[in-house]
Formats: C-alpha cells, structure tokens, sequence
C-alpha cells in the first residue's frame, strides 16, 4: 500500500538519494543502459549548484525508520542561451532530472514534481520554463502535453543517437 506523497526541497545530505532514484529510473527505463560516469558527475554537480531548485517526492513510511522515502526528483535551474551553452535567459526556467521511481510510475508523482516546481519557479519570477525529453518516452510526453508544455519544433540527438525534443511552458501569473 502506498503511503501519502509530498514534494518539497531537498537538503544537501539527500543529493545521494536523489541520484540513486534517477539513476534507477533511467536504467530501467533505458533497458538496463547505465548513464555514463560524466553524465552523472554532470547531474550531481547540477543538483548540488548554489541556486537550484533540486525538489524530491517522499512517500511516508517508505524510507528507514518508517521516514519518508525519496520517489522522485525535478531540478529547476535558470536557462542559459544557447542550450546551456551562453549567458542566463532572463525569467527562463530549465527543467532537467525528472525522474520517478519505477514502482511509482503511473501514480501521478511526476505530475506533483512538475506543478511544485512550476509553481516555484513563478513565486522565483520565471516567467516561462523549458525542458528536453526523449521522443520515446511517451509517458513523459503526454504529461507535458496535460500540463501545458507545447512542443517548440526544435530536436537534437542525444549521446546515444536517440531524438530529443524540446518543450516550453509560457507560466501563467497567478
């Protein structure tokens, strides 16, 4: 039985935890692909970076001691021009390491990362926010579609030469 889900903030000490839960997803959705060591450097150096919006999804009585167990992750940070490459694009959001426990998927848990972090990023003054997916991830896909991301044409190949594409939210003010 599922216990009661809540998103909020992680700390410092749960950036491990956090990455072992992405790390997991991914495998298991990637057909047991492991990510390469630099892409995970990458991700704990992102999650890490002063200023980023790392949320986590704890299930009560999931975790040791009957805490709450991480069972999922969203990282808000500001977007760079250029795919990440140029200067910070004033009031927009780069949304990157979603990612769900697999026992949890189809729960709605993605959804409840995607609107806090979303909201966050409004209360931060973001006013629109953007994020890559693989084509094939149609579980995603269709989240983001539900939850008012467009698709804005653009696609790139990934290091393993599959699609990506990218989506934008335009942030509606509250």
């Amino acid at each position: 039985m599922s216990g009661s889900v809540t998103v909020s903030p992680a700390t410092a000490d749960e950036i491990d935890a956090a990455m072992a839960v992405w790390q997991h997803s991914h495998l298991i959705r990637r057909n047991g692909r492991p990510l390469a060591r630099a892409h995970v450097r990458t991700a704990y150096a992102r999650m890490a970076e002063p200023g980023a919006m790392l949320l986590l999804a704890r299930e009560e009585g999931r975790g040791e001691d009957g805490h709450p167990g991480i069972i999922g992750t969203i990282l808000g940070l500001q977007g760079l021009a250029d795919d990440g490459a140029g200067p910070p694009e004033p009031g927009l959001l780069h949304l990157s390491l979603l990612s769900v426990a697999p026992d949890r998927w189809g729960q709605h848990v993605g959804r409840l990362l995607l609107e806090r972090v979303v909201a966050d990023g409004r209360e931060r003054g973001y006013a629109q926010a953007q994020l890559w997916t693989h084509a094939d991830n149609l579980r995603a896909n269709r989240l983001y579609r539900a939850l008012g991301f467009r698709r804005t044409g653009r696609v790139k190949i990934d290091d393993w030469g599959e699609l990506l594409v990218h989506y934008r939210l335009v942030m509606p003010q509250a």
